[in-house]
Order: C-alpha cells, then structure tokens, then sequence
C-alpha cells in the first residue's frame, strides 16, 4: 500500500489510517516537502525581509515527479483529490506569512513571491509603482532624455534612491532641445518605478541648483495612459529685426492655422493646430519672440527648418531663423 504523509492523504480526501506514516520523508508523493514547510517560510521571511509591502500573493514551481506522483496515486485510487500539491503549499505558506499582519491579493499585489522548490530559491517582484510628475529646467544644456547628463539619467538616480528601487522608466509628454529652458509649472511626464522595496515616506520633490532642475511628484497613477492629448505654449526666439514684425500680427490676426506635417515616405499628413498668440521684438538681444500655443506632437524643429511642413515658419514669417526656443508651458487636454 502506498505510504502518504497526514498533509498529502488528507489533501486526497482519504481517511487517516494505515497509509499514514509519522515520518514526512516515507510519503510517496512529497518525499517530505510536505514536512518541511516551516524551514521554506523561513526562506520567504528572509527573502522579503527588505521590501515594504501589505499585500501579496505567492506562487510555486514544484519538480515534476512530485507532481506525477500525485496524479498516479490519484490515478490508481481513482480519486480527484481536494487541492493540489501546490495550491496546498502556497495556501499553507500564505497563512504563515497572513498570520504576520500581510494579506494576500489575487489581483494587485504589492509584491509577488515566487519559489523555486526545485532549487529553493525565493524570488521577489514589487508590483510597478506608476508616477506623474513634472519638471522645471532654468539652465541650457541639459537634454531630456539619455543614461548620461540628461533629465532621465538624474530623475532615474533620485527615483531609484528615494523608493530603493531597481530601475525607472518613463513616459514623457513632449520635449525639448537640450538648450530650452521649460518654466511655468513644468512639464509633466509618468514615471514606472521597477522593484521598489519602499513605497511611502518618499520624498516628493527634487531640486538641483547645479544642473538647473526641479522635479515634482504630483501624485500616484494606476499605470502609463494609452494616449495622451496635450497642448505646449512655447517661445520662439527667432533671429530677425522689427521689419518682420509686421508679418508676425498679421499671423496673430488669423487665429488658429493648421500646420501640415508629411509623414516620412508616405503622402499622409498629420495635421496640428498653432495660434500664436502674442510677440515682441527685443532689440537689445536682437531677436523677436514669438508665444505659440501648439498641439501635442507639433515638431518644432520641422517647423523651423520647413521640411516637408506646409506652412512652415518661413511661410508665415519670412527670412528668420530659429535661435532657441522655451517651454512656457504644457498641459494634458
């Protein structure tokens, strides 16, 4: 007769008597697994020792003999059983760790525990905690994107830092030339933060004298949006005298103009709305600026440069030259 151990034959559905052995290691199915699962809570105690959670769920790879013994026991004994052998061992470690003051989530678990009772090794994932932030830049030369000197290499650093994360990734809404200054409130971008061991008592804002910015967490998210409408007020600082200026308000008089960008290899357009909306000309730097209010995915420098751009900023303000431009400010729609 087949030998089981108390947790393995009571999982079976069987009466508790002569096919029950004292010793875990004589069970035909779990070879004393079964007996030895306050050692492997152990192992989870120590394995989410560092992370900051209430929530969890925890999952279990099993070598496949086990499972093929079970399923020939209950084969022979024609029998489906109560529960398997691994919904067994992930219900008996979760009390354990419920038991603790954590609760388990089938749904949205802070962090997901994994155990390899092959190689007993315990994995443990955070669930990705999602951001929106904003950031202000006051200094010229500091690019958005990149893993060196740029806004995502220091906001990544912070990030991983403040929540004792494992990486950042990030969504932004629009950008910049590494040379535009971006005021007002600051554009906003969303933040992943990957395997984070903390998740409160975070700072909410970083600043940096030295590299000219300022970034702010506005506030949770339940993950990246799928699209993103937006409108971008911008400065144009465009090389030319007073003698343009006349040109410029006669674009301001027509209200909204809608910008035509071809589409690479195609003959499709994207079309985007831009109302300028007031200029000045500043003698002393020798430029005149230039306020434009721009849809989401309006491109900037195709527009200066005119390339497949219908009108482009030539057509509407004759022989001037783009010098730089700011981001005054950015809005979602």
């Amino acid at each position: 007769m087949l030998q089981l151990c108390h947790l393995c034959a009571v999982r079976q559905g069987l009466h508790v008597g002569s096919s029950v052995v004292s010793d875990g290691d004589g069970c035909y199915i779990c070879r004393g697994l079964m007996s030895r699962l306050n050692d492997i809570f152990m192992l989870v105690e120590d394995a989410v020792k560092g992370y900051e959670f209430r929530s969890f769920l925890i999952g279990a790879t099993l070598p496949q003999d086990i499972l093929e013994r079970e399923d020939e026991v209950r084969a022979k004994l024609k029998i489906r059983g109560l529960e398997s052998i691994k919904s067994s061992i992930t219900r008996e470690l979760g009390m354990m760790l419920s038991s603790k003051g954590y609760r388990v989530d089938y749904e949205r678990p802070e962090i997901d525990i994994h155990l390899d009772l092959i190689s007993m090794d315990v994995n443990v994932r955070a669930r990705p905690i999602y951001l929106l932030a904003r950031y202000r830049k006051s200094r010229r030369g500091l690019k958005q994107k990149g893993y060196d000197n740029s806004i995502e290499s220091i906001v990544r650093g912070w990030i991983v830092k403040e929540f004792n994360a494992r990486d950042a990734r990030f969504l932004w809404i629009g950008g910049e030339d590494k040379d535009s200054l971006v005021i007002g409130e600051g554009r906003p971008f969303f933040i992943k933060v990957l395997d984070a061991r903390k998740r409160s008592g975070y700072s909410e804002r970083l600043s940096s004298d030295s590299d000219g910015i300022d970034v702010t967490i506005v506030r949770k998210v339940d993950g990246f949006p799928r699209q993103i409408r937006f409108t971008s007020k911008v400065r144009l600082y465009l090389d030319g005298d007073q003698s343009i200026m006349d040109r410029v308000r006669d674009v301001i008089s027509k209200g909204s103009i809608s910008i035509r960008f071809r589409e690479d290899g195609y003959g499709r357009y994207v079309v985007k709305r831009m109302h300028v909306i007031d200029a000045r000309y500043c003698s002393e730097a020798g430029v005149v600026e230039v306020d434009i209010l721009v849809d989401g995915g309006f491109t900037l420098k195709r527009f200066a440069e005119g390339h497949d751009v219908e009108p482009n900023m030539h057509d509407l303000f004759g022989n001037v030259r783009l010098r730089y431009f700011d981001v005054l400010d950015v809005r979602i729609c």
